[in-house]
């Protein structure tokens, strides 16, 4: 607190301020103090250092606020602040200048920087930052989420071989940000397939284990460092059931099977069962993308037929197809084979009831079913409401004795020779379970809604 002397006092007056009793020499013109009630040191309180000092005199400089001790050094005397403030570290100088000026963040250096250092891309009107590894753009607007310019299907079907699927996805930032991808399972340990990544490429690869098939999610994800944005691919890992008893398969988008030219078909199960088209009009036969997107063979109407001998030894036969060559689906009418004696099998027709295979007997001592899209035993007409549009149906014979030669896709009369586009043929020389069934039927891509 500030203490208030005496003006114009003389020389020897004395002035008590609190336990401190000040002496004026006029001398000197100043008070000298002493704390009283009990010793301890004089101290000149004045705005300039006291005149004449001795060693270890004090002296508290009232415009500074500061106590100061007279003191020699053994060479000279001067006044030393008591327990002065100490300086602190010097700070590293901050860098001088602006941000270098780029025309886009592919001119950025890439080498060379220290973190900290910054860069101002001309095209985006943006600055960025160097963290050490990479250049981060900083932002101060309103931020939106990242749009997919290539996203993943909804669905997948794996490869049972276990050949790899490899899957690109690309994501933009409306901002500029570069954008960082990654991924997520559902369920986390899934046993479909394992996953690798490099940047926006993925790689599926499936497992060959049978114990292994099923279903899992796969979440793609783009961030642009602030936001992030995902798209989901359900994948299905299905393996063909009884692969060693596969008495003949033929598969239009397997390139063992079918090449892209010609009208040999080659049999993938190593019987050598090929098979050859014959009557395909130049608009229809194999098309590298059907209407799934996928390689298919589509007969036209009234157009393709081939003929396959089919022995006694076989007990179930697949065919999977597309029916949508057929804007009007109530008007779609196919027999899948026929013989041209009666017999056939396959029949679609809204407008009938016919019961179907005609004339076609049982193996002795099993019971014989046909199937379409996993529902049993029923009339042309139900058949046909079974149907689905875009995707691929399965027809199934299971324990009918068909050991005879058969045209396939062309039934002598017209009318019963719409379009479809084919996908597969197979046929087992053993009776397939219920699970067996659904399991061939799912294997494939597109696959209709199994209802066994």
């Amino acid at each position: 607190m500030a203490v208030d002397f005496p003006t114009s006092p003389s020389n020897g007056q004395t002035f008590t301020s609190g336990t401190i009793t000040y002496t004026y020499n006029s001398t000197a013109s100043l008070w000298n103090s002493a704390a009283s009630g009990g010793g301890g040191s004089s101290v000149t309180v004045s705005d300039t250092a006291p005149t004449s000092p001795s060693d270890g005199d004090m002296w508290y400089n009232s415009l500074d606020l500061n106590l100061y001790v007279y003191y020699n050094d053994g060479s000279s005397s001067q006044w030393v602040q008591s327990a002065p403030q100490q300086a602190g570290v010097t700070g590293a100088a901050g860098a001088a200048g602006s941000a270098t000026s780029y025309a886009n963040l592919a001119g950025f250096p890439s080498s060379g920087n220290t973190a900290g250092d910054m860069g101002f891309a001309t095209d985006t009107k943006a600055v960025y930052i160097w963290d050490g590894t990479e250049w981060d753009r900083i932002y101060t607007d309103t931020n939106v989420v990242p749009d997919w310019t290539t996203a993943p299907p909804a669905n997948a079907a794996l490869a049972a071989d276990g050949t790899a699927t490899t899957q690109t996805v690309v994501a933009t930032d409306p901002e500029g940000f570069p954008i960082e991808y990654s991924f997520d399972t559902n369920p986390a340990n899934q046993a479909q397939a394992t996953i690798s990544q490099s940047n926006n490429v993925f790689t599926i690869t499936p497992s060959t284990v049978a114990a292994n098939a099923g279903d899992f999610t796969l979440r793609y994800k783009a961030s642009d460092g602030l936001h992030s944005t995902s798209r989901s691919t359900a994948y299905t890992l299905g393996f063909y059931p009884q692969t060693s008893n596969i008495w003949g398969h033929w598969d239009i988008g397997n390139s063992s099977s079918y090449s892209g030219t010609g009208t040999t078909w080659t049999d993938l199960s190593g019987n050598n069962r090929t098979i050859t088209v014959t009557n395909t009009p130049a608009s229809n036969g194999y098309k590298a993308s059907g209407n799934l997107g996928i390689p298919v063979w589509e007969t036209g109407n009234n157009g393709s037929e081939f003929t396959l001998a089919i022995d006694a030894t076989v007990k179930t036969l697949l065919f999977m197809f597309d029916p949508l060559v057929d804007a009007d689906v109530d008007n779609f009418q196919q027999i899948l084979m026929s013989n041209g004696t009666g017999e056939y099998s396959g029949y679609f027709d809204a407008g009938t009831s016919q019961q179907q295979p005609a004339s076609i007997a049982a193996h002795t001592g099993l019971t014989a079913e046909w199937m379409i899209n996993g529902n049993s035993n029923l009339n042309s007409g139900q058949m046909q409401v079974h149907l689905e549009q875009d995707k691929l149906n399965s027809f199934f014979l299971r324990n009918y004795n068909i050991a005879r030669t058969w045209t396939i896709f062309k039934y002598p009369s017209a009318g019963y020779n719409d379009s479809l586009q084919l996908k597969a043929i197979v046929a087992w020389t053993v009776t397939l379970t219920d699970a067996e069934l659904a399991m061939a039927h799912n294997s494939y891509l597109h696959a209709a809604t199994w209802d066994g």
